[in-house]
């Protein structure tokens, strides 16, 4: 599903997207997958529904070999995997789909949905720290929208540090940022 084009100058204004989205940021091996996990589990025991969108710079899905994997190889631009409990749609396209059609795909099936990665989106950000060393001032990235840390270790920030084991303050946090029940 893709959104309307934006409306005409002398139109009103169109309202704000119809979801409520927040991304997780960070280098591989900071933690996004796992912190995502718990969140997913906390956000559940809330009574939230969670989608998840995780984008990636590979196009191989780990299906190398396999029937869907031989189905997009022939041309196919739509394959549909569906088993008890669960239906995975892939959509194949020269280049990477507009987030905001994805959003609003995911959209009415979740009250919030979890992003990983798109670094340089307009979406509000969580930035992860890597648990190896910790980061001084200038090592730390400079992503646009960032409204709080997560990272192991204190960080010179006026912005919100939460500690990767801190999911349910970090669950709080999103909740009231997005303004979700």
């Amino acid at each position: 599903m893709i959104p309307p084009p934006p409306a005409a100058p002398s139109q009103a204004p169109s309202p704000a997207p119809g979801y409520k989205a927040i991304a997780l940021v960070g280098p591989s091996h900071a933690g996004k997958t796992e912190l995502i996990c718990r969140l997913l589990k906390w956000f559940a025991a809330q009574g939230l529904r969670v989608a998840v969108l995780k984008h990636s710079h590979h196009r191989h899905l780990g299906d190398d070999g396999k029937d869907t994997w031989r189905y997009r190889q022939a041309g196919a631009r739509l394959v549909a995997l569906a088993a008890p409990g669960l239906l995975q749609i892939t959509r194949s396209g020269p280049e990477d789909p507009p987030l905001p059609a994805l959003l609003a795909e995911l959209a009415p099936a979740a009250d919030l949905i979890l992003v990983e990665g798109y670094k340089t989106s307009d979406l509000p950000k969580l930035g992860l720290v890597p648990p190896e060393a910790p980061p001084d001032a200038a090592s730390l990235p400079d992503y646009p929208h960032l409204v709080a840390w997560v990272s192991p270790w204190p960080l010179p920030t006026h912005l919100p540090v939460f500690h990767p084991r801190q999911v349910a303050a970090i669950g709080h946090f999103i909740r009231d940022r997005l303004g979700c029940r």
